[in-house]
């Protein structure tokens, strides 16, 4: 019984070396994945070992998903937040990762947003729901939108003054 332990612990963490080699993955992801083929104690000890030769941290993982939801993808912290739940990161682990985006920074991308995709929507009201509506899609609070709108709305009439 013993030697079945320990080869089901290679194989588990051979597994999980080949899982973290495709691509990144946070801790419950390894969890889930390896589930699927080994008991729940065999999966621990192999998600431990990964973690201690240093192929697999969950605060460099949050950070990364966060810089990638946030500055590539465009999504708001709420919407990060919850992306980043899905994939079983802990609430102080995304808490930690998305503290440097600030209200101000948040703000601004809103408005690099909106001026890169919805200016032409700003002349009306019903184009400012629209764009109000599809900014709340990608996770933004109303209030930095209204904030980001704001701004741009003031660029946009210093640049015809």
């Amino acid at each position: 019984m013993i030697m079945e332990l320990s080869d089901d612990f290679t194989k588990a963490k051979t597994h999980a070396l080949k899982i973290i080699a495709l691509r990144d993955h946070c801790g419950g992801e390894l969890l889930k994945k390896l589930g699927k083929y080994y008991d729940e104690k065999t999966c621990r000890e192999a998600l431990a070992y990964i973690r201690e030769i240093g192929y697999q941290d969950d605060e460099k993982y949050a950070e990364k998903l966060a810089a990638h939801l946030i500055e590539i993808k465009h999504c708001g912290v709420r919407k990060a937040r919850w992306e980043m739940k899905l994939k079983g990161l802990s609430e102080d682990t995304i808490n930690a990762a998305l503290e440097k985006y600030g209200e101000d920074e948040i703000q601004c991308k809103i408005a690099e947003l909106i001026k890169r995709r919805y200016a032409e929507n700003l002349s009306d009201r019903a184009g400012v729901k629209k764009t109000v509506d599809a900014l709340m899609r990608r996770g933004y609070d109303y209030a930095d939108i209204k904030a980001g709108i704001e701004r741009v709305r003031k660029d946009i009439e210093l640049d015809y003054d």
